[in-house]
This record gives structure tokens, sequence and C-alpha cells, in this order.
């Protein structure tokens, strides 16, 4: 298991260029932000339009750290105090069998 240190923005700034390959990215959002993502879940983001800002520099892509902070910010959820209901009920044959047995 690879651990990395929560890096502050300034010091990613020093350590990252302006911009940054797929793996890169991989790497930036979890030393800074401490999210986990794999280049390749990074490439089916930029597919389905739901990843970070993205810019093609001879179909290369590449990843700017301010998009990668907004986006990373953006994926973190409010802080609450309970815990968010599962819509997959997993327990569906109960109420039958309760049915039944009645």
């Amino acid at each position: 298991m690879i651990r990395a240190r929560k890096r502050t923005r300034t010091e990613a700034k020093k350590r990252y260029a302006k911009l940054l390959r797929r793996w890169e990215a991989a790497q930036y959002l979890l030393e800074v932000h401490g999210l986990r993502f794999a280049p390749a879940t990074l490439a089916k983001f930029a597919c389905l339009g739901t990843g970070p800002e993205i810019c093609f520099v001879n179909t290369l892509p590449f990843y700017r750290p301010a998009g990668l902070d907004f986006w990373a910010k953006k994926q973190i959820g409010k802080p609450t105090p309970r815990a968010r209901k599962d819509s997959y009920d997993r327990n569906r044959s109960a109420p039958r069998q309760l049915q039944e047995s009645a």
C-alpha cells in the first residue's frame, strides 16, 4: 500500500509543473487531496465528461493543477452528521416473508 504525505498547495506547486500528464495528475490528487484515482479512471472520466478539466497538446492530454483542485473539492462532499441512505434495500425479501407467514 502506498502512503502519500499530504502536501499543501504551495508545496505541490513547487513540485509539479503547470501542465500534468495523466499519471502525474493521479499522483497529485493522491498527495494533495488524498483521492486515489488510477490514470485509467481519469481517462474514463475524460471520455464521459465527468472528470477534471483537460487540455490537449498535440493530442496528448494534460491537466492543470488548478482544475484538479476545483474538481477534487467538488467531489468531496460537505461534512454531515448523518449517513447517506442506501438506495438498495438488502432485505427485499424480508417484507414478503413477513406477509406470507401472517
